[in-house]
This record gives structure tokens, sequence and C-alpha cells, in this order.
């Protein structure tokens, strides 16, 4: 009998555009097809991994399995375009919730937005970057243990922030970092890892979510032409969903 699968519960702290959400299956299609191609890339079953959703807004999975719901074996939060910081209860709900992951061993990664709400929620400080936005295809500059870690000596993920993690929790070691932003990752085995970009983006979303921000007014118009022009850059999205597995410990 094959062994039962790695459930990873993917909080979705917001949906995304609509060619992601409509053609793709939202932040849980999205990362379930990320999942299997970075099982394809080390020769790994895609099958030793199931990613279901979860509505970050609307709930949380039950750790505890009392309501008979499905055993969670680790936790992905979500990018999204609220504030880490910000008092809704939803996110409260969710800095508790990821202090309770830690607590009961459930490993956490935190994607963007995520990986704020888990620096806030263990006691990092989150907010605006005063070096402004980070978009688009960029380069980061690794540690020895972030190089470790990925198995290169840089990585280039596709960025969309301007709120960062300006503090770094007890016990974390950062793993990457820009020009802009010092906190570009942080990790504890076993326990969390972050990142401040997107492995699940590529040359249409960031395409379609920059234009969407520059029309509105959200990202400078300049910006936001440098970040689609740059779009089609390679990146490290299907390396760094490796890592993931690895931490995952699958």
């Amino acid at each position: 009998m094959p062994p039962k699968p790695f459930t990873l519960a993917v909080l979705e702290c917001d949906q995304p555009l609509d060619a992601a959400r409509i053609e793709r299956g939202g932040h849980t299609g999205v990362w379930t097809s990320l999942f299997a191609s970075a099982a394809d890339a080390q020769s790994l079953p895609r099958e030793r991994i199931k990613v279901i959703g979860y509505n970050a807004e609307e709930g949380l999975p039950d750790l505890n399995n009392q309501n008979g719901d499905e055993k969670i074996d680790g936790v992905l939060i979500s990018g999204s375009r609220y504030n880490a910081w910000g008092d809704d209860a939803w996110i409260i709900n969710l800095v508790g919730f990821v202090r309770e992951c830690v607590e009961k061993k459930v490993p956490v990664i935190g994607i963007c937005f995520g990986h704020q709400v888990v620096g806030r929620a263990l006691g990092g400080e989150v907010g605006r970057n005063e070096n402004g936005w980070e978009v688009a295809p960029t380069v980061l500059g690794l540690s020895e243990k972030g190089r470790e870690v990925f198995g290169k000596e840089t990585i280039t993920l596709h960025l969309m922030n301007r709120d960062i993690v300006k503090t770094c929790p007890s016990n974390m070691e950062i793993l990457a970092s820009s020009s802009k932003t010092q906190i570009h990752s942080l990790y504890r085995p076993g326990e969390v890892f972050t990142v401040q970009g997107h492995p699940e983006f590529d040359e249409e979303i960031i395409k379609e979510l920059l234009k969407m921000r520059v029309e509105s007014g959200v990202v400078p118009e300049e910006t936001g032409r440098d970040g689609i022009s740059r779009g089609p850059l390679p990146h490290d999205g299907v390396a760094v969903t490796a890592a993931f597995w690895k931490f995952l410990g699958i």
C-alpha cells in the first residue's frame, strides 16, 4: 500500500485576478501545479503531496481534528493585497493560528503577505518599506544558510511588495536579501520557511497584476512599465518550491 500523501493546506488570503483565478483555480490551483512541477524536477511522485484550499477570511483548519476535517500536515499562507499588520478579525485569527502551528509542530510556509504574517506572529516588526516597491523578477542574494537551503548561489523570484518584515524574529535565520529589503526569507528547520517573493508567479500573472495596480494608482507608472518589461525573465519558482518539499520532509 502506498504511503498516505502529505496534506498541505493552502490558506487563500485573497483571490488572484481573472487569469489565475478562473483559468488556474486560484491560489490552490496555482500551488498544486507548482508543487507538481517541483516533484517532476526532483523525480518524485506527484501524489506524495495533496494540496487542499481554505479561504482564510472565512475560516482556518482545525489542527485538533475535532470537526472531522482532514488531518493537516503542513500549512502554506498565500499572498494578499491586505496589510499583514492590520487589525481585521481574520488577520488577527491568522496570526494566532501561525503561533498554534509552531506550538504544535505543524510546518508553516509563508508567501509575501504570508511571510509578513509569520514575521508578525513570531515577534518581528512588519510595515511599509521606506525604499518603495519591489516588482517582477529580481535577483536575491543568499546567506550561507540560504545557499545551503536553496542549493544555489542566488535566487531570482517575482516580487510584488512594498510591505516587509523589518526586524527578524528571535531564533530565526534570514536566507535571502535584496538591495531594498534585508529580510526576504525566514527559516527555522521543520517549523517555518517564508519568502517575500512569489515562486508561483509567472509573466502572465505579474503583467495582469501590474497593469491593474498601475491603472488604480497603487503602483507608479514607471515602476509598472519596468516590471512588465522584466516579466518574461527566468525565475526560480520551481527551485524554491523544491526547497519547500525538502523543508516539509516529504
